[in-house]
């Protein structure tokens, strides 16, 4: 299943590159960059040793929650949504739109997964979770 979830991501993501032009208004080029900067702010904040592409925690992996993970349990995820948005606004296809609802569909199920395996292996995490919004502050 969670490789699964991850070629899915990645199969919706390839449609928002390649589902259009990629001539955009500023704001969706403002937009766009926003959502690498979220990518670039939350890597860094991460590390290299819990990084992993998969929604299953690697061995020895740490809870992560200073940088974007003090405020997003999920910025990478944010990111893609962020950068998806960008592209399905700022250059509409059909082929667009529905790979982002479907991403963003992706994206719940890893994040119920992720955070279930992360509540098993760290008995803390739910508690440390606690007002952490996991994709908007604010919202959700």
């Amino acid at each position: 299943m969670p490789r699964l979830l991850v070629l899915a991501q990645f199969s919706c993501i390839a449609v928002l590159m390649f589902a259009g032009s990629w001539d955009m208004p500023w704001w969706a080029w403002a937009l766009f960059a926003m959502g690498i900067a979220v990518f670039l702010w939350a890597s860094f904040s991460l590390g290299a040793r819990n990084f992993t592409i998969l929604p299953v925690p690697r061995p020895g992996n740490t809870l992560s929650t200073t940088g974007a993970y003090r405020w997003m349990r999920h910025p990478m995820y944010t990111s893609v949504l962020l950068c998806g948005a960008a592209i399905s606004i700022g250059s509409p296809s059909m082929g667009r739109w529905v790979a982002l609802a479907t991403c963003l569909v992706v994206l719940v199920l890893k994040i119920r997964l992720e955070e279930a395996l992360l509540g098993a292996r760290h008995r803390d995490y739910p508690q440390r979770m606690l007002g952490v919004a996991r994709l908007v502050p604010g919202i959700w």
